[in-house]
C-alpha cells in the first residue's frame, strides 16, 4: 500500500482536491464555512454514488462487472496456483482492491453501530446477509439455469472487552527488536483499526525507542 498515490489519481467519487481535504492538506486555505460546505459536498457525492450502485447491480453487462476487479481476479488466481503447488502463504498479502472495499464494509458498519441501537446492528446483519444471498442466487440462475436457496448469516464474533492498558501491553511484549519492523508491525495494526495512531505513537516510544 506504500506505493499508492493517495491523491494524484483520476477522478472517482473524490476529486484530487477532495482528497488533499480530507487528508487535511488544505487546512491553512479554508476557512470554517469553506471547510462546512467541502464535507457537504463530498456528503452529498457519495450518497449520490450509493443510488448508482443501486443502477450498475441491474443495468452494468457481466463482461464490464467482471473487468472491475482485475487486481483481485490476479490474485486469487494467482492464491488458487500457490495452493496447489502447496507453497500458499499462511498469511497472503491481501489487494489493494480488497482492503478498500473491506473499508468500505467498515464505514457502513461504523456508521450504524455508533448509534448503539439494536436496530442498527440488525440493519447491518440485514444488509450483508441480503448481498451474499442475492448474489449467489444470481450466479446460479445464470450459469446453471437452477434456483439455489441461500441463508447467509452473519456470526459477528464479538467477545470480550478488554482494559486498554493491558491490551496496549500485550501488544507490546508482540513487538519485534528491529526498529523498522516493529514500525511496520505497528503501523499494520493501526491500519487493520487494532490500535489508533497515538497508540502506536505512545508503543513506539515505550517499547522501542525508548
Amino acid at each position: 500500500m506504500s506505493d499508492f498515490d493517495w491523491v494524484d489519481r483520476d477522478r472517482g467519487i473524490l476529486t484530487k482536491r477532495d482528497r488533499q481535504f480530507l487528508r487535511g492538506d488544505l487546512d491553512d486555505e479554508l476557512n470554517d464555512n469553506q471547510r462546512y460546505q467541502k464535507r457537504y459536498q463530498i456528503r452529498q457525492r457519495i450518497r449520490n454514488a450509493m443510488f448508482d450502485f443501486h443502477i450498475m447491480y441491474r443495468a452494468l453487462p457481466r463482461r464490464d462487472i467482471s473487468m472491475l476487479w482485475d487486481g483481485t481476479d490476479d490474485w486469487i488466481y494467482r492464491s488458487q496456483a500457490q495452493r496447489q503447488r502447496g507453497d500458499a502463504p499462511p498469511y497472503p498479502e491481501i489487494p489493494l482492491l480488497g482492503r478498500c472495499w473491506r473499508d468500505l464494509i467498515a464505514l457502513f458498519v461504523y456508521a450504524q453501530i455508533i448509534t448503539g441501537i439494536p436496530e442498527a446492528e440488525s440493519f447491518v446483519q440485514w444488509t450483508i446477509e441480503e448481498g451474499v444471498d442475492k448474489a449467489v442466487r444470481r450466479h446460479t440462475l445464470e450459469n446453471y439455469n437452477m434456483f439455489r436457496e441461500v441463508d447467509s448469516t452473519l456470526d459477528w464474533g464479538t467477545g470480550d472487552a478488554y482494559n486498554l492498558m493491558d491490551y496496549l501491553q500485550h501488544v507490546g511484549q508482540q513487538i519485534p527488536d528491529d526498529s523498522d519492523e516493529a514500525e511496520e508491525y505497528l503501523l499494520d495494526l493501526q491500519r487493520d483499526e487494532y490500535l489508533q495512531s497515538h497508540h502506536v505513537t505512545y508503543l513506539f516510544n515505550t517499547y522501542v525507542d525508548s
